[in-house]
């Protein structure tokens, strides 16, 4: 949840808010934004989501404003691994509090049901969920 998967970071750190560029600059202990931006454009997952052996979960809103879904979307065509994503209408960066997220799936329960359910054994379908405001989940392949 709270997706950050553009690669260089661009819209979240040059786009939204400075405090989110000022407080990951502080957590990786960079004081030159120069040299900070030079990090954070090595920042990717382009050239190892192919190496993702292990199922793998994204829960993401559909009004992704930090980092755009089409980024998301593509490092999940470029995975091989049983993967799932689920999309939460209307929802943003923080999912929840719209009502995809309350009348379908409940986020962070659907998190612990896919945890528990791996840790089972239970084989996971790749597929993308997209969860309508009314709850109704349209499911396709991935």
């Amino acid at each position: 949840m709270s997706t950050c998967l553009e690669p260089g970071c661009h819209t979240i750190f040059e786009e939204a808010s400075p405090t989110f560029k000022k407080r990951f600059m502080w957590m990786s202990d960079y004081t030159d934004e120069a040299a900070f931006d030079r990090f954070i454009a090595a920042l990717t997952w382009e050239g190892h989501a192919e190496r993702i052996k292990v199922p793998y979960l994204c829960v993401a809103g559909e009004c992704e404003e930090l980092s755009p879904l089409v980024h998301t979307e593509r490092m999940f065509t470029r995975m091989t691994a049983p993967r799932q994503l689920v999309v939460y209408q209307e929802s943003r960066h923080s999912v929840g509090n719209v009502a995809s997220c309350n009348l379908g799936p409940f986020p962070a329960t659907l998190v612990a049901d896919w945890i528990d359910a791996r840790l089972a054994g239970k084989p996971l379908t790749s597929e993308r969920w997209f969860v309508q405001s009314s709850g109704i989940i349209i499911k396709s392949a991935l």
